[in-house]
């Protein structure tokens, strides 16, 4: 049995939606990929200049015990979180992984406009185009992760009808998630070396001085 008329154009536009979602999906990917990459970086930078200000602190600021402890603590766990931060980055190649996405998503685009482009096409048209598609998904063995598609789905709500506004709340929880993450790192190694060496300029001071020798005479009686 023949196909209809219908049936074909129903295959074509089935077709230009899967290429357009997936399309967009390995944007959002590859731009997610070179996002956490940066935000890697500056939480490595960040991690690596507080560990050079902690260290410093003691030879200009005469500290007390307390602080030189908590300088110590403080300047080991910035290390392994720059020794963890840098294992990760090297090993998940996310620039590399970035450019895949990038490469997939404007070939898959180039494909779509191609077929959005025929006046007139047949079952056997749809097919040929359908099997180029899934030539370029197989030539990058790399696939986008369930939040790029969320996130497709939350820049074309049109296309989604059937969602709830419970299930977008969750995909944009999904998405802000990571980013969430990165920022709250880096806002912790700041703020946390900015209190140890606001600490230790204090306690040099001359009424810091006075009040850790109070301090002492009160723990030694």
């Amino acid at each position: 049995m023949q196909p209809t008329t219908e049936t074909v154009r129903s295959s074509h536009e089935q077709l230009l939606r899967e290429m357009k979602r997936t399309k967009g999906a390995r944007f959002n990917a590859s731009k997610r990929l070179e996002t956490r990459d940066r935000k890697r970086t500056a939480t490595t930078a960040y991690a690596s200049a507080a560990v050079i200000i902690l260290t410093l602190i003691p030879a200009f600021l005469p500290s007390p015990p307390f602080i030189v402890g908590a300088i110590n603590l403080t300047t080991v766990a910035f290390s392994l979180l720059i020794l963890a931060s840098s294992l990760l980055q090297t090993s998940s190649a996310d620039p590399v992984k970035a450019d895949q996405f990038q490469r997939c998503a404007l070939e898959i685009n180039s494909l779509r406009r191609e077929l959005r482009g025929l006046v007139d096409f047949d079952e056997g048209t749809v097919a040929r185009y359908s099997a180029r598609y899934d030539d370029i998904l197989r030539s990058y063995n790399i696939n986008h992760d369930d939040v790029d598609n969320e996130k497709y789905r939350l820049e074309h709500p049109d296309e989604f009808p059937a969602f709830t506004a419970e299930e977008d709340k969750s995909a944009r929880r999904d998405v802000n998630k990571q980013k969430a993450a990165f920022e709250l790192a880096t806002s912790a190694i700041i703020s946390l070396t900015a209190g140890i060496a606001a600490a230790a300029a204090a306690a040099a001071s001359p009424f810091g001085e006075r009040l850790v020798e109070l301090v002492k005479r009160l723990l030694s009686q």
